[in-house]
């Protein structure tokens, strides 16, 4: 009976899994995450980021309308992660910046 219960488990996940993450697939670029800076156009930079003075510069120009401050910028290996606070000093997200492509995208 254990058997059975486990094989029609099985068969269900693997009947919904590959539809749902189809799904997920077919709506990614519809989510609230990744973005580029607005001065090299909707592809992103297409330069790599070297700095953390750069990435801050790229976070300036894509937050300008914002009422935001730039916090804190960590170089990782891959990217630089800043913080975003408010006109208040409250932390209201941490984005990265990918080194090689210049996308923003929030970690959160």
């Amino acid at each position: 009976m254990k058997k059975l219960l486990l094989l029609i488990i099985l068969f269900i996940t693997a009947i919904v899994l590959p539809d749902s993450h189809a799904q997920a697939m077919n709506g990614w670029w519809e989510g609230p995450y990744g973005d580029y800076c607005p001065m090299w156009g909707s592809y992103g930079a297409r330069k790599p980021v070297r700095t953390a003075k750069e990435a801050k510069k790229i976070l300036q120009e894509y937050f300008k309308n914002e009422p935001i401050v730039i916090g804190n910028i960590k170089e990782r290996e891959y990217f630089f992660e800043a913080d975003i606070k408010d006109k208040n000093n409250n932390l209201i997200d941490v984005v990265i910046v990918d080194k090689r492509t210049g996308r923003i995208r929030s970690i959160y």
